[in-house]
């Protein structure tokens, strides 16, 4: 940070240092060789003192720790030994490098003073003033007549250069200003008088979230804001932390700093009389914690709890991010579903809506959707699989009955808002059952339910969610559902009634706990407000209490010959000879087989034609194809005299 003290003071200054290193040598000599004008030369050495002390630099360590005019003369002899340790040689009988460029206690209080009141300023308490409380003055052991003293490295290079730097390894960050984001405008009709108070609990959780809102009340009070990491870094003691907030106040050149204060660091402000003491003593100095433990009667801190902005908010803050000139009730439409639909972060707002404005030739809205959705992406891996979509309705072939079920589901998520607004019992969510026989288009309609919502779809994975150790699947759902809440994820239990299965009667601990496991999905499938989907082989596996919750239960049955032959040729496409398409229809009609089942087997098909180094795919690529899926349900022999007929175009 450069200093706001001029270049002339500061040349200024670099004079009344040479002079003081060349008084605190003469003194030392006089000293060394008991000359009789020794009273003189440490006369001179305080004169020098008087003037150095009074230079803006000085005066503002002074002003901003609340230290004596004494003290600051301490601090100015410590930092001319350090600066010029060869000023010291004459105290020590060595060179500095074999003894160190330092002075003992005993040896400043007879500089910085008339010997004979040694004793009156030990009595004083010199060692408890606030120099030595915040760190300005330190030792390596505990204090004593006879340990060396040196200056807090930060006060040394804020007395000695325009700048402070802090390392890495620094328990706080440099001060910085930050921008006002335009997304916190949501919040600032919330915000109380930020001048009355030193320490603030903001009720909030999330590390991320908080950092961002005290960033921004830096921002509109023209504050600066400083970091403490958010572990510990070894042991840190009080100590560490009072030196760190000297640092701080160097570098923030008198303007308010607000800090952000991790968990870790708040038991010293909990249990530390004396470090509140000093801390108290710096009003320009303002904490923020999130730890609830918090002592009440020793901070006397204010609550800050930032409520969640509703939809029409988040609306206007996209529209506002959106930098249209005009905006039209289309585009207020389009900012709506955005804002219902993708629960980002609102700290993230303005950084995705800049991305999605730097896609040239790209309406905003969808890049904006698209980024959204991209954001969305990071929920719970560890819990579930994230599966993209690669379909839509539009590229499934389905009976009436269900198109028209799984069109219903999708408009139930479009039209929320609205329902919410003209039904007051209206519960958000939306849950349904997909069961049938397998390779029926069960996980391929979630999948293409996702593609049409443009929402992320978790595959959940019950090997890491079912667990047999007591409480511990409770835990792990309890995970889930909170991270896909968080990100507004469709949640897929695919072979659902492995978790899902009826309760038995108690027969042992295992049972009681398997039960407990049930009842508490009932509980959080009746509170998830996104998209449930359940798929599972055997509807009757599952517990009837679960049906009774959902939206929709859907059967997937093995398509009807007309919709096999319409999966056929949509499968199929350009990649069948002539003889092949004109057999398809035959084809359809003779074997019952579901959509995954043609899959497969056109799969197989081409790969064997580009074995054979065929351009299309024949008869008896089929033939071969669809006798080894057969085969995996042993139908293979059944279905040979079958297949024969079909290539015999009978």
């Amino acid at each position: 940070m450069t200093s706001h003290f001029d270049e002339k003071q500061h040349d200024v200054q670099v004079e009344l240092e040479k002079s003081l290193a060349q008084s605190f040598y003469q003194v030392g000599v006089s000293l060394q060789n008991n000359e009789d004008n020794f009273s003189a030369h440490l006369a001179n050495l305080h004169d020098v003192l008087d003037k150095i002390i009074t230079l803006g630099k000085f005066q503002f360590v002074k002003e901003r720790f609340g230290l004596s005019g004494y003290e600051l003369k301490l601090i100015a002899l410590v930092f001319i030994q350090e600066i010029e340790p060869d000023s010291l040689t004459p105290y020590l009988g060595l060179t500095w490098f074999e003894q160190g460029p330092y002075l003992s206690l005993d040896k400043l209080l007879v500089l910085s003073h008339q010997p004979a009141r040694k004793r009156a300023i030990l009595n004083a308490g010199i060692c408890h003033s606030l120099a030595f409380r915040w760190g300005l003055l330190q030792s390596n052991t505990q204090l004593g007549l006879t340990q060396n003293i040196r200056l807090l490295p930060e006060l040394r290079a804020f007395l000695q250069s325009k700048e402070i730097r802090f390392t890495a390894e620094g328990l706080f960050s440099y001060p910085v200003t930050k921008s006002v984001d335009r997304a916190f405008s949501v919040f600032k009709e919330q915000l109380g008088d930020l001048e009355s108070c030193q320490f603030y609990k903001i009720n909030n959780q999330d590390m991320t979230f908080k950092r961002w809102y005290v960033e921004q009340l830096a921002a509109t009070h023209s504050a600066l804001v400083s970091y403490i990491p958010v572990e510990a870094p070894g042991d840190t003691g009080s100590a560490s932390v009072i030196h760190g907030l000297a640092a701080l106040l160097l570098a923030s050149g008198g303007k308010k700093v607000f800090v952000v204060v991790p968990s870790w660091v708040e038991r010293h402000f909990s249990s530390d009389y004396d470090f509140m003491d000093i801390v108290k003593r710096q009003k320009v100095l303002c904490f923020f914690f999130s730890n609830d433990a918090m002592s009440e009667s020793l901070l006397n801190f204010c609550e800050i709890t930032p409520s969640l902005p509703s939809i029409d908010v988040l609306t206007q803050v996209w529209i506002k991010l959106s930098a249209q000139a005009a905006i039209n009730s289309e585009d207020r439409n389009k900012a709506e579903l955005v804002a219902s639909r993708y629960p980002v972060p609102i700290y993230k707002m303005s950084a995705i809506a800049s991305e999605a404005q730097k896609q040239s030739g790209v309406d905003f809205w969808q890049a904006l959707k698209s980024r959204c959705l991209k954001e969305q992406r990071k929920g719970p891996q560890e819990l579930a699989s994230l599966m993209e979509p690669r379909f839509s309705l539009n590229d499934m072939v389905l009976s009436e009955g269900v198109a028209q079920q799984l069109h219903e589901l999708v408009s139930r998520i479009n039209y929320q808002t609205e329902l919410k607004s003209r039904l007051p019992r209206f519960t958000d969510g939306c849950k349904a059952l997909f069961w049938g026989r397998p390779g029926t288009g069960k996980s391929m309609a979630a999948e293409a339910i996702a593609g049409e919502l443009q929402l992320p779809i978790y595959i959940v994975n019950l090997a890491n969610i079912a667990s047999k150790w007591i409480g511990e699947t409770e835990k792990h759902l309890a995970k889930l559902f909170d991270e896909a809440e968080r990100y507004n994820a469709i949640l897929m239990f695919d072979e659902a009634d492995a978790v899902f299965a009826k309760r038995s009667d108690v027969e042992s601990s295992h049972d009681k706990n398997a039960n407990m496991g049930v009842s508490y999905l009932l509980q959080r499938m009746e509170r998830y407000s996104g998209l449930l989907l359940l798929s599972t082989n055997l509807k009757a596996n599952l517990d009837e209490a679960f049906l009774r919750r959902f939206h929709s239960v859907i059967e997937f049955t093995l398509p009807n010959p007309s919709q096999r032959l319409a999966i056929w040729e949509r499968v199929l496409g350009n990649n069948a000879d002539k003889t092949l398409n004109d057999s398809v229809s035959g084809l359809a009609k003779r074997f019952e087989l579901s959509a995954a089942q043609i899959i497969n087997i056109t799969e197989v098909a081409l790969l064997q034609s580009l074995i054979l180094n065929q351009s299309r795919i024949s008869k008896e690529n089929i033939a071969k194809a669809l006798l080894r899926e057969l085969s995996k349900q042993h139908e293979g022999f059944m279905a040979q005299h079958e297949i024969k007929v079909w290539l015999e175009g009978n």
